[in-house]
């Protein structure tokens, strides 16, 4: 597959980032003691931590914005500890420069994220070494102190380095990218670098390599059990966003309907200031929210031309509970995420359904969810009327605020500006125009239902 060219802007800096760890290697080479040193007495143990890396890096996972993480950074702080800062670098960037040729990846992409990788051992190194901090340390307690302020150095220059050149590709925020990178396995990183220094401790004790290999052989069954929670947890995301997409190829009026209500709830709630986790959690909600329509009793009422009966509505009001209890299937959609889909339809008044709740009762995400599935509705074009314009929008949004919809989240959507770029990327051809013509049309309120 041909690559995208680079942003101006993202090449300058990965240039700007290979030449600087670059004069960092050499700095930092000149000033080493422990390199070259004796290579005969090193090169077997340089060999095995080098393979050892190799294979944890070609075992790597998906992060959450546009980038991929490993443990190989166990073996490379280990080998900082074992051999100094220049071997530990250099052997850093062999491993991952070999790792990511095997895969295919881009020239380019290999040099930044090989360089990047040796600039953060480069940096622990001197952060380890200025502490007091000795190589082949022999006990934990004397290198506590020295090793903990070297991983944080690593991962800051690493994390920063690696986020700085996604915001650059996909002109996000900086802070948005480090924290959706790294803040939700920030724990899980600090307790697994633990391991490099039990390896470094061992390695310089009398068993030498036999403890490195049984406290690696630790480390991939630990990963082993990590990847199959993670992976099944992604099958059960994708089995529901595959529930979303069964329910919108049933009505040609609603296709994409999901999507750009999960959209419009990040937009309002970075505006009202929630944390990233929410907002995360909101829009998530949101992409689920009409999920429990998958349920066959709910197909003859999506299909439906003619109003739907007294008792057919009843049944309709019941999918946000057939939702939630969907998405409650997965265990880390319980909680903000399933309440969030259970109250979507609550109006701020107590009239809406399942629970009649009313203002603040009402969980922020699904009255967020209210505004956004209700403003998609009001701008999707239908046979029987157009597209709402921005000022009709806001008309019908104020007329309604306090009643169905929180005052406090109609404003924030139309102060975020979400109002205007969701408006110009709804504008388009009349696509409805060419719909299947024996679809008969059905009456529907202008405000979600």
């Amino acid at each position: 597959m041909q690559q995208m060219p680079l942003r101006p802007a993202l090449r300058l800096y990965i240039l700007a980032t290979i030449a600087f760890a670059a004069i960092a290697f050499l700095g930092v080479a000149v000033i080493d003691e422990y390199f070259p040193g004796r290579i005969s007495d090193n090169i077997s143990g340089i060999v095995v931590f080098l393979v050892v890396g190799l294979i944890l890096e070609l075992a790597e996972h998906r992060l959450a914005i546009s980038a991929s993480g490993s443990i190989s950074f166990i073996m490379y702080l280990a080998a900082l500890l074992v051999f100094g800062p220049t071997w530990g670098g250099l052997l850093t960037a062999t491993s991952f420069s070999v790792a990511h040729s095997l895969n295919r990846r881009p020239p380019l992409k290999i040099a930044f994220n090989a360089a990047q990788q040796m600039l953060a051992i480069l940096v622990a190194g001197q952060v380890y070494l200025g502490l007091g901090g000795v190589i082949r340390p022999t006990s934990l307690d004397s290198s506590l102190v020295p090793f903990g302020a070297m991983v944080v150095g690593f991962f800051g220059v690493n994390s920063l380095a690696v986020s700085a050149a996604v915001a650059l590709s996909e002109k996000r925020g900086l802070g948005e990218v480090w924290l959706r990178n790294t803040w939700s396995l920030a724990a899980y990183d600090l307790v697994a670098s633990t391991l490099g220094l039990g390896i470094a401790v061992l390695y310089s004790s009398r068993y030498g390599l036999f403890a490195v290999g049984g406290v690696v052989a630790l480390i991939l069954f630990l990963r082993h059990v990590y990847m199959v929670n993670l992976q099944l947890q992604a099958a059960n995301r994708e089995m529901l966003d595959v529930m979303v997409k069964s329910i919108e190829a049933r009505d040609p009026y609603t296709g994409g309907h999901s999507h750009r209500v999960a959209e419009l709830a990040r937009m309002i709630a970075r505006q009202l200031g929630l944390s990233l986790r929410e907002i995360d959690s909101i829009a998530t909600a949101a992409l689920l929210h009409d999920v429990g329509k998958i349920y066959e009793e709910f197909a003859p009422l999506l299909r439906k031309a003619d109003s739907l009966t007294a008792d057919e509505f009843s049944l309709m009001q019941t999918h946000p509970i057939r939702s939630s209890e969907l998405v409650a299937t997965v265990s880390n959609l319980r909680g903000l995420v399933e309440k969030a889909v259970r109250h979507h339809h609550e109006s701020y008044d107590g009239s809406g359904y399942p629970d009649k709740l009313v203002g603040e009762a009402i969980p922020v995400g699904a009255r967020i969810i209210m505004v956004a599935d209700t403003v998609d509705a009001m701008t999707s074009h239908r046979p029987y009327r157009p597209a709402l314009g921005h000022e009709e929008l806001v008309s019908e949004l104020r007329r309604y605020s306090g009643s169905q919809f929180d005052p406090t989240v109609v404003e924030a959507f139309l102060q975020s500006g979400a109002a205007k770029v969701f408006l110009d990327s709804r504008r388009g051809p009349k696509w409805w125009e060419d719909a299947m013509p024996q679809l008969k049309l059905r009456d529907q309120r202008i405000v979600a239902g």
